[in-house]
């Protein structure tokens, strides 16, 4: 019966890490509009499915093809700083 406990509190655990870190992906792509889905999912780490999901649950969505912000950002000729590297 413990482990059946153990196995119940790590999954839960882990459900709570997973919507800690969707939103934190959320939060970027809403707030850093410049950046692309590619490039948000190296900063975290991960792939651009999990990113395209944490969008979809937000709600978030965004312009495609050469409309979209990363597109246009992209084209400027002056660099733009992308993100800081993440610690931990």
């Amino acid at each position: 019966m413990a482990t059946k406990s153990l196995k119940e509190t790590l999954k839960t655990a882990r459900k709570e890490a997973s919507r800690q870190v969707l939103a934190q992906i959320a939060a970027v792509i809403e707030s850093r509009p410049d950046l692309s889905y590619k490039q948000i999912a190296e900063y975290f780490g991960c792939g651009t499915g999990l990113v395209c999901q944490a969008a979809k649950e937000a709600g978030l969505g965004r312009p495609r093809g050469s409309g979209s912000p990363a597109f246009k950002a992209a084209k400027d000729l002056k660099p733009r700083t992308i993100l800081p590297k993440r610690v931990g």
